[in-house]
């Protein structure tokens, strides 16, 4: 034992004299191991700052446009607010009444260099303001190039549409947006609403607390602008987010602008020598200092994309809440922390339900969007849409939910304004269909007297009259009051099947008799017009069960428009086949002018007629198609038209298997 306790004292002592005798060595050794452990310290948490930036892009990259579009997004449902209101009235817009709508709208969203109401033939009739846009009043917009294209494709379709980037009559660099009005199914006018770029650009770049990035626009490929001021400082990286501003789509670059870091030159590691524990502290503190600034960034790019931040354990319970929760939700963080969501007095809308949305995150599926109120003591609602991933340990184990959430008043409040003028509007047709369809006692019976009466008048029935003339004029009286007690017809049973308050008497047709009583109804003006009529009924299609008098009609008026639009010496013909289902198909074929194929789509509407020909001169209300479309679909069945130009036109009417006998 003793020997041993002398030989290990001889050890520590040729150790120490070692250590002593060489400090060169030693320092060296000192030197070589710190300034590993400090590149290595450097190397790893470099490697984490990149795999963090590269997660923060990609964090932004999926949520940074949610702020672009909310910014859009209010503003077109406002506009789309706007035409519901003048789509309702009957004759376009008295500057006054336009500026009531329009200066509201100007005054509550920045960004909004005019909003004007351009009348169905591209002109800019009412401006609001007025002040700093004088020289687009009275301006033929169509006629300019570009927006002309835009207001071309909005009256062609119906929808809204965007120009490219142009420069502004104002002055400046924006965009000119035309939202069509409709009008009985016309286009009547569109409103022009100017947006500037400029104020979009320095609205995304404010979002940014510390300015520590510039923004920039893209459009096809090419540089539109730039924010007006921008930071400065080495530009290391750029994100780049697709933005749909209705039919264009642009590209938005942000710049962040801080300086990249870099390691150090081994040229300096002669003089690190002679600094190392100074140099050893530096590093550390830069270290602590990267670290700081990436979170800073992260922090920044979630500020700009959600209101605040969340964490959940795995039980669901709340476990924290970033600083403007309260500030955003009305309520103080301790009535949510500790809680799940679903026992903290909050509301769903009418899609997912609470236990829904709780079955989600107990399944551990990620979710966007989820929307909810939160209710405070005086009931305010706060209207939140929350997104949330479920986050895992490196060995798999599930850890809880983290989540970012934005409020949404102002999109759920337009929405609402929206609902309640469009359900204004149903309550208002609604209400003229009711009326149209108790009308039908008090229109049919003064007709019916008219007609009478002229026809005794113009038969002489109690006695000759004095001058022939008169017994033409009456004559003339019959004829119009005929035609006016049929435009009356239609527009009642238009009406009633609108009202709900259209009945079918169903009974056994022979659809023989109902073709032979059309023909005979036509054959006068057929011979005048040289067109022949004809007439083929299959065996296994001779009979249904319908409404004799509505099937009547919808054949009439069928063959009444093939007569109206076939050139003489052309063919009409009305048939009826079985199909292999065992439906039962009445079809009117004609050789006439036939309709475009970009009209074909509106023939169904009430009070139109589309086709071009000089025939359309003739006497029409425009309902024949519609009230033959509503007739069928009574039946349970459907309508079928083909047509081309120069060719004539086919309708096919399809009774279900339950009709045939």
């Amino acid at each position: 034992m003793v020997g041993s306790n002398k030989s290990n004292n001889g050890i520590s002592s040729g150790l120490r004299a070692r250590l002593t005798t060489s400090p060169l060595a030693v320092a060296s050794i000192a030197f070589i191991v710190v300034l590993s452990v400090t590149l290595y310290a450097q190397f790893t948490i470099q490697t984490r700052e990149d795999e963090e930036r590269v997660a923060h892009h990609e964090f932004a990259r999926a949520h940074i446009g949610q702020n672009l579009k909310s910014y859009l997004e209010s503003r077109f449902l406002s506009v789309n607010g706007i035409a519901v209101a003048l789509e309702k009235e009957s004759t376009p817009p008295s500057e006054a009444a336009y500026a009531e709508l329009a200066r509201p709208f100007h005054e509550s969203f920045s960004g909004v260099q005019a909003v004007n109401w351009v009348d169905s033939y591209g002109i800019a009739r009412w401006i609001v303001p007025l002040a700093g846009n004088e020289q687009v009043k009275d301006k033929d917009l169509s006629s300019l190039s570009i927006p002309g294209m835009a207001i071309a494709a909005a009256r062609s379709d119906g929808r809204a549409h965007a120009t490219p980037p142009i420069t502004l009559l104002q002055g400046g660099i924006g965009f000119a947006s035309y939202f069509p009005v409709k009008r009985n199914g016309e286009i009547a006018g569109f409103i022009n609403v100017v947006f500037r770029f400029s104020d979009l650009l320095d609205s995304i770049a404010g979002l940014d607390p510390r300015g520590s990035i510039s923004v920039a626009l893209h459009y096809d490929g090419k540089y539109v602008m730039s924010q007006s001021k921008g930071p400065r400082g080495e530009d290391y990286i750029s994100l780049y987010y697709g933005l749909d501003i209705l039919d264009r789509t642009y590209q938005i670059e942000i710049q962040s602008h801080e300086a990249a870091v870099g390691y150090i030159n081994p040229i300096l590691l002669i003089i690190i020598v002679n600094l190392l524990f100074a140099g050893a502290i530096y590093l550390l503190l830069k270290q602590v200092g990267l670290l700081a600034r990436s979170e800073s960034r992260l922090r920044d790019y979630a500020e700009i994309a959600f209101d605040y931040l969340w964490e959940t354990d795995r039980e669901q319970r709340i476990t924290y809440l970033s600083p403007r929760f309260e500030e955003i939700s009305g309520r103080p963080a301790n009535e949510f922390l500790g809680r799940r969501l679903s026992d903290c007095n909050v509301q769903t809308s009418t899609g997912e339900s609470l236990d829904e949305h709780a079955e989600v995150m107990a399944r551990k599926q990620q979710f966007e969007s989820f929307v909810f109120a939160s209710v405070s003591e005086d009931g305010t609602k706060t209207w939140i849409s929350s997104s949330g991933k479920p986050r895992f340990s490196v060995g798999g184990r599930f850890l809880g939910y983290r989540g970012a959430d934005r409020s949404i008043n102002e999109q759920v409040s337009t929405e609402k304004r929206l609902r309640r003028a469009w359900e204004h509007a149903e309550t208002a047709n609604q209400a003229k269909s009711n009326f149209l369809a108790g009308m039908s006692h008090e229109l049919r019976t003064p007709l019916n007297s008219i007609i009478g009466f002229s026809e005794m008048i113009r038969d002489q029935m109690l006695g000759p009259i004095g001058k022939p003339q008169y017994a033409e004029y009456a004559s003339d009286v019959v004829s119009s009051g005929r035609h006016l007690l049929s435009l009356v017809d239609d527009v009642l049973d238009l009406s009633k099947i609108e009202s709900s308050t259209f009945e079918l008497s169903e009974d056994e047709i022979d659809l023989a008799d109902t073709f032979e009583f059309v023909r005979r109804g036509f054959r006068r003006h057929g011979e005048v017009r040289g067109i022949g009529i004809h007439l083929t009924v299959a065996d296994d299609a001779a009979y249904i069960r319908a409404d004799t008098r509505i099937v009547r009609q919808m054949v009439m008026n069928l063959v009444s428009n093939a007569i109206k639009f076939t050139d003489y010496g052309g063919t009409i013909r009305i048939l009826s086949e079985r199909d292999d289902n065992g439906c039962v198909h009445i079809k009117v074929t004609d050789t006439g002018s036939g309709i475009p194929k970009e009209h074909l789509i509106r023939v169904f509407e009430p009070f139109v007629q589309v086709r071009e020909t000089a025939l359309l001169s003739h006497e029409g209300s425009g309902l024949g198609l519609s009230l033959v479309k509503r007739f069928i679909e009574l039946h349970g069945g459907t309508i079928d038209l083909e047509s081309r130009v120069g060719e004539g036109t086919s309708v096919d009417l399809t009774f279900p298997k339950h009709r045939s006998l």
